[in-house]
């Protein structure tokens, strides 16, 4: 594999395509988990857009990982988001 598409196999190239449709999706769904906490939503919306753009110039292991990252992150900020919800629905119905 190589960068900037100069020696690149369909298989190289159909990778690059399945992490760039990855990363976009990632992407997306991180900007979305910016409601349930902002600090971790904004941390895995800028580190998947860094993975779309290594994707996009063909470092797609760089972006694997970054991928990998911002899916954590985002994981992070949806369970932090769950969690202050169901906290403040508890706070509610308490005695």
């Amino acid at each position: 594999m190589s960068i900037l598409g100069i020696d690149q196999t369909p298989a190289d190239i159909e990778r690059q395509a399945a992490i760039t449709k990855k990363a976009n999706t990632i992407f997306i769904l991180s900007l979305f988990s910016i409601i349930f906490c902002c600090a971790g939503g904004i941390a895995a919306s800028i580190v998947a857009n860094r993975a779309r753009n290594d994707a996009a110039i063909g470092n797609v292991d760089s972006a694997e990982s970054q991928i990998n990252t911002a899916l954590v992150l985002m994981l992070i900020s949806y369970a932090l988001g769950v969690f202050s919800i169901l906290s403040r629905v508890a706070e509610y119905f308490a005695p």
